[in-house]
């Protein structure tokens, strides 16, 4: 992989454009926007306010700057320099921006999720609380009204008009989702509660799924990208996968200690092997692990609320024939699941807990996960395997990252810096376009 050299952000304010052409940085109050290739400068943006969140409009043009403190929201164009506009929530405060499908309004989410503000050139208008888009053409939005929640469903065409409303049966719903063709509706209750919801457009419920009771439930809940399956992950440690056909799960996959006797698993054990005397840094490597094993699984404490316990993240790759999830209670420990053999095939088991993991959102063979550390993991599938490799920037942890939409490179930040890592091909040619051969390091 080729690495750039650091480039200052802030609170990990960097973001690559949904066309992938550009790179959007957040320093203090100045917003720089970069070619994603030769990360050339095109333009700098200052607002009067230190920036807490920026978001690119779906089509790459436009780009926002939210100033919580103040309840300012700036927008900018990347063409057009002189273009600029400002939104002021003023008294209400302001929590959140995004853009709509269309890139032309912007929702601004007040204090206390009292309401969101459309704005653009032709609407304002008050709605509250969790939010979901379908194909540019439809809004959903959660709303809380005399201790019931009620979803509402907006036409983002139609100058936001209501199309739909109607009362959801929730105790007090945690989230939603709309499935990737549109059909249906998933909501799922507080975490005390465990009941899943699936509704279809027009109000109708189509089934109520509660796996046990009296216990922890719904920890989170993911589509699958063909609609097929929903993946929810519960405190118990499993992953339930629930059918279209009559929403009861096909599939249960189990995070479980000790492994044994699982076929065709292969587990990955991360080792450290010293230090190197040229560089002063470590030396780590994965070694085959034999099945039965014992995995560290932390014993969450009553006493806190929001115990490290369950699966908190679950992810399908590209073409949702992988699942990647990870047991909070075993954050060590990264699995990935084949759904159609419906069993584990890799287990990575990590020297310090994992941060987070990324499927390449062009290769489906391809995930990248993080520990915090000056290492990347990188797995390309079975007959690839695995590949540790090291960031070559001095005192530089990877604390987040991102995929650039193409899937030829990688956003890499610690807390006040970033670089941006390319793949070679086989020429030994780095992916990026243009001349950035002054700005590489290979490695």
């Amino acid at each position: 992989m080729d690495f750039t050299e650091l480039y200052k952000q802030s609170l990990y304010l960097s973001q690559f454009s949904p066309n992938g052409q550009f790179l959007a940085t957040a320093y203090r109050n100045k917003l720089v926007i970069r070619d994603s290739n030769t990360l050339e400068v095109i333009v700098i943006h200052t607002s009067a306010e230190i920036i807490q969140s920026i978001a690119w409009s779906p089509d790459s043009e436009l780009l926002l700057a939210g100033c919580f403190k103040s309840g300012a929201v700036y927008i900018w164009g990347v063409y057009d320099e002189e273009w600029n506009a400002k939104i002021e929530e003023g008294t209400v405060g302001l929590t959140n921006a995004k853009w709509s499908p269309d890139g032309r309004s912007v929702l601004c989410f007040s204090d206390f999720q009292r309401h969101v503000t459309f704005n653009s050139r032709n609407i304002l208008k008050k709605v509250n609380r969790e939010t979901s888009f379908l194909d540019g053409k439809y809004f959903i939005l959660a709303e809380r009204r005399d201790g019931k929640d009620y979803i509402g469903i907006y036409d983002c065409n139609n100058a936001w008009r209501l199309l739909k409303h109607f009362v959801v049966d929730t105790v007090d719903l945690e989230n939603l989702a709309w499935s990737p063709d549109g059909r249906y509706i998933a909501v799922w209750d507080n975490r005390i509660d465990y009941r899943v919801l699936i509704y279809t457009p027009d109000g109708r419920c189509q089934k109520s799924y509660s796996a046990y009771e009296m216990e922890l439930g719904v920890k989170t809940a993911t589509w699958a990208p063909s609609s097929q399956f929903l993946a929810v992950s519960s405190y118990d440690q499993k992953i339930r996968f629930l059918n279209h056909y009559n929403w009861s799960p096909t599939i249960e996959f189990l995070h479980t200690s000790p492994v044994n006797d699982i076929p065709d698993l292969t587990i990955l054990r991360e080792v450290s092997e010293g230090e190197s005397k040229d560089y002063g840094r470590s030396i780590i490597k994965y070694v085959i692990q034999d099945q039965p094993i014992e995995l560290l699984s932390i014993r969450p404490d009553p006493e806190k609320p929001n115990p490290r316990l369950g699966v908190g993240l679950c992810k399908f790759n590209a073409n949702g024939t992988l699942v990647a999830s990870r047991n909070d209670n075993m954050p060590n420990c990264l699995w990935i699941w084949d759904i159609s053999m419906l069993k584990p095939i890799v287990l990575f088991i990590q020297l310090m807990p994992i941060k987070n993991f990324h499927w390449n959102p062009q290769d489906p063979h391809q995930l990248v996960l993080f520990c915090g550390s000056e290492y990347l993991y990188l797995w390309s599938g079975e007959e690839i395997g695995a590949e540790i490799i090291q960031v070559p920037q001095v005192n530089f942890l990877v604390n987040n990252l991102r995929w650039n939409p193409s899937g030829q490179s990688l956003l890499l930040m610690d807390k006040e810096v970033f670089c941006v890592s390319f793949f070679v091909n086989e020429d030994n040619e780095s992916y990026g376009e243009g001349d950035i051969s002054s700005v590489l390091t290979h490695y």
